[in-house]
């Protein structure tokens, strides 16, 4: 049985047992009502019934009394006799006799009357509760749930990205960079929404306002990308001279070598595509979800040179990737002890690590609250940001804490932080205490 059908088999039985308890409640209530009605009906018509009720009252009573032994015989007697006449003082010996004797004709009326049963109130109640429920759950609920066809598709077209919803996020972001000028992670944001719009001229002065706030050389990169595409492919000019700055400066930034060997292949330079190729897949590790498309461009490049394929995995011999507890920093990180009461328990803890010098970005990140203060890290090539930026690429680096009352990755004012720089991979023993207010 599927969740959808469930739920309406218990809704139903959950209805029926509301309304068979409320029809049981109504019938009984309506029956009691009815004769207490017809009751006080007939003693406002009759007194003599009501005084004959007395009369049948004050009679049990001296009948228990006797039963007790607080009346002899003669005391019984004599109690009835003045009762009786008491009771044809009131109400007349004709009347008395009736109600006495039980054959009275307003007593044996009262006692056959039947009250009218509330058909009426049971079957506004049967039709109305299932059919307001059903009203309030299409109003209130989610009548597509019971679908899960219907739910399925609403999901994927909610989750798919339209170009309306991403013009309302690059207008949010742009007006949000006019408040915060100097934030780099807004400015990328803008820069990749705008690229993914097309608007390659206005993604590329957005990079360069980030590249102007942060020497990031795969942001550059980005910038050379999106610089060819505004030229319709051309690497020629500026993009090529920022592959090669990049790679002059770092003859193995992934990025840059990728980049480079994808400009050579549509300029048709084969040759040069494979030696950049083959230089980043000595960078790439073997599990990495990059290898296996690096490997196709390679094999395409030898395949346009009427090269033979390549031996499979030969690059990896040579990987001088860094690996198992050499490629991990491990450490514990704490606040100070004077900033305990400017934090809460749930406010976000950053620990990561960047280069030395250049960018900030983190190689390899781990989060946490104050609550699991002091907390011991690992920072490894499995908590990496980018794949292609990993912390066993580097031989040392700047380890930071950062701690949020925001919970968002870019610095706030008043967020708490910390560094130890330069920490060499495969330390073991790090010490990182929070204790910079940031301004």
């Amino acid at each position: 049985m599927n969740p959808a059908l469930t739920f309406i088999v218990l809704a139903v039985g959950l209805i029926a047992v509301v309304l068979l308890v409320l029809c049981v409640a109504l019938w009984r209530g309506a029956q009691a009502g009815a004769l207490a009605s017809q009751a006080r009906d007939a003693a406002r018509d009759n007194p003599a019934l009501a005084n004959a009720a007395v009369y049948r009252d004050q009679l049990l009573e001296l009948e228990r009394e006797h039963a007790l032994g607080n009346l002899n015989d003669s005391e019984l007697q004599i109690a009835r006799d003045e009762l009786s006449q008491r009771l044809l003082d009131d109400v007349g010996p004709a009347e008395a006799d009736a109600d006495a004797s039980g054959r009275g004709t307003s007593s044996g009326a009262t006692a056959v009357v039947v009250p009218r049963q509330p058909w009426v109130g049971l079957t506004a109640l049967i039709v109305l509760v299932p059919v307001l429920s059903l009203v309030m759950y299409g109003l209130l609920g989610q009548p597509e749930a019971l679908d899960p066809l219907a739910l399925k598709q609403g999901v994927s077209k909610e989750a798919e990205v339209t170009p309306e919803k991403l013009a309302t996020m690059a207008a949010a972001l742009s007006r949000r960079l006019e408040d915060e000028p100097n934030n780099v992670e807004g400015w990328v944001m803008l820069a990749r929404v705008q690229r993914a719009l097309g608007q390659f001229e206005p993604s590329g002065q957005s990079l360069r306002k980030a590249l102007a706030l942060s020497q990031d050389d795969n942001l550059a990169i980005d910038l050379a990308e999106v610089l060819a595409q505004q030229n319709a492919g051309n690497f020629a000019g500026e993009p090529w001279a920022i592959i090669q700055r990049v790679l002059k400066a770092d003859p193995r930034h992934l990025n840059g070598l990728f980049l480079a060997g994808s400009a050579s292949y549509t300029e048709s330079n084969y040759s040069a595509a494979l030696r950049f190729w083959e230089r980043a897949r000595e960078v790439v590790a073997a599990d990495s979800p990059d290898a296996p498309e690096l490997d196709r461009a390679i094999a395409e490049a030898r395949d346009k040179l009427g090269m033979a394929p390549a031996a499979p995995n030969a690059a990896l011999k040579t990987s001088p990737s860094v690996a198992g507890p050499q490629a991990q920093i491990r450490g514990r990180v704490s606040l100070a002890p004077e900033l305990a009461g400017k934090v809460r328990p749930q406010d976000t803890v950053f620990v990561y690590a960047t280069a030395v010098n250049g960018s900030r970005m983190p190689v390899a990140i781990v989060r946490t609250t104050v609550a699991a203060l002091p907390f011991d890290f690992v920072l490894d090539d499995s908590t990496a940001m980018n794949p292609s930026a990993k912390l066993s690429s580097m031989t040392e680096v700047t380890v930071r804490v950062r701690v949020s009352k925001s919970g968002q990755a870019v610095p706030q004012a008043g967020d708490i932080m910390g560094s130890v720089s330069p920490v060499k991979l495969g330390s073991h023993d790090l010490k990182l205490i929070a204790k910079d207010i940031q301004p």
